[in-house]
């Protein structure tokens, strides 16, 4: 089973949890309730019965009850399949007060007292409708409650899924952080060890010794570059940082003058170019001046990671009425368009036909780290160029003062020559 599908079920094993608990939760509620509604109300229709019977024995004499007779009685409610026979013998020799009593499997309440007159009698009213109505209603509470039983499940598996979501994002992360340092720190640590243990055992001669420990350095300077990658993103996703106003022509020429030295080394040439609004601030963002730096930097690397000497790297700054443009474009060894929408893509290989294929297949971090740049900061990356001829990588990002409310695309958009 994959990391992917664990963490999946893990979440939905989490929203099912939420789900069942907030609907037992809604279930003992109902329960509750309709328990006290169906007690209050058959209490209720008991003393409105208990009423009736009263106010029969206090009006016996109006209703033409023979009070003469040696067992005066007064019958309101008789069921069809039962006798008032029946009834009467069911309510003989009662005491005096309220009694409930059964007759023909039905319920009935009786009362005996004295009227007016001061003349005994009994007075027995039928319960059988009362308890009807009384279960009627049960019936329909618990009905109700089911119901709100069920749209509690639902509700609690939609809030469940919504609170489970960030752990899902934060789980996905972290895999994710996981898989990103194992596979760029693998080869960097391997060859750097193996230099320095080619060191340590003598194995290397007098004369090679300053070269190999200048590529030493080297391999500990590209291994300090891929965790400054990790830790980027890392801060990128778990430690959001307000936005603050950047000026992208002065941060293209500040990564024009971090990457001089190694310009020169390759003897590429590297310069900025921003169009004149960027004197009256007119490629201004808003964003992270420190991954925005990150974003430029990946870029500008590559770029001279693939320039042949003599070649020219220009970072081109430019702005329209929504957007800033930052373009980083080398003439070097080009890229292949079938492979241009994979680069943002970690760690995906291209074929090894060629130096533009290879392109894709050296990229490792770097343009995924800037495509997750670009994406936060509510941009997108443009990616152009052909084989032979270069490739140019575009920042495009909203002005400081045009911050669109929507959000971008999932994927860069990526724009082939005559396509």
């Amino acid at each position: 089973m994959s990391a992917a599908l664990a963490d999946r079920r893990l979440l939905r094993r989490a929203a099912l949890s939420v789900a069942l608990q907030t609907g037992a939760a809604v279930a003992v509620v109902v329960a509750v309730v309709v328990g006290l509604v169906y007690g209050v109300s058959l209490d209720e229709r008991r003393d409105a019965a208990v009423a009736k019977a009263e106010g029969k024995i206090d009006l016996a004499g109006e209703m033409g009850v023979d009070l003469a007779s040696p067992y005066p009685f007064v019958l309101s409610g008789l069921p069809a399949e039962c006798s008032e026979e029946q009834v009467r013998d069911a309510a003989r020799d009662l005491p005096d007060g309220t009694t409930w009593v059964t007759a023909c499997g039905e319920p009935y309440v009786a009362v005996v007292g004295e009227d007016a007159g001061g003349v005994r009698l009994t007075a027995v009213v039928s319960f059988v409708e009362q308890q009807e109505e009384t279960a009627r209603l049960a019936r329909l509470s618990v009905g109700v409650g089911a119901l709100g039983v069920l749209v509690s499940l639902g509700l609690g598996w939609f809030a469940g899924r919504r609170a489970v979501r960030p752990l899902g994002h934060a789980l996905a992360a972290q895999r994710r952080f996981v898989a990103d340092a194992s596979h760029e720190l693998r080869t960097p640590v391997a060859i750097l060890m193996t230099r320095a243990q080619l060191l340590g055992r003598g194995a290397v001669g007098d004369e090679d010794r300053p070269e190999e420990l200048r590529q030493l350095v080297a391999d500990a300077r590209t291994l300090s570059d891929v965790v400054d990658d990790l830790l980027a993103v890392a801060d990128l996703h778990h430690r959001p940082r307000e936005p603050e106003p950047v000026d992208l022509a002065a941060l293209a020429a500040s990564v024009r003058d971090a990457y001089a030295g190694a310009a020169d080394e390759r003897d590429v040439d590297l310069v900025v170019d921003s169009v004149p609004a960027a004197a009256s601030g007119s490629v201004v963002v808003q964003g992270v001046p420190t991954a925005l730096r990150r974003a430029v930097a990946a870029l500008v690397d590559n770029a001279l990671a693939h320039s042949r000497p003599g070649g020219r790297v220009v970072l081109d700054v430019s702005a329209d009425r929504r957007s800033v443009r930052l373009a980083v474009a080398d003439d070097g060894e080009g890229l292949d368009p079938t492979t241009a929408a994979d680069l943002v893509q970690r760690y995906q290989r291209g074929p090894d036909s060629g130096d533009a294929a290879d392109r894709a297949g050296r990229l490792g971090l770097g343009l995924a780290l800037v495509h997750e740049i670009v994406t936060a900061h509510r941009g997108r990356l443009e990616i152009d160029g052909s084989p032979g001829v270069g490739a140019t990588f575009t920042l495009v990002l909203p002005r400081s003062d045009h911050v669109p409310a929507g959000q971008p695309d999932e994927h860069p958009r990526v724009r082939v020559p005559g396509g």
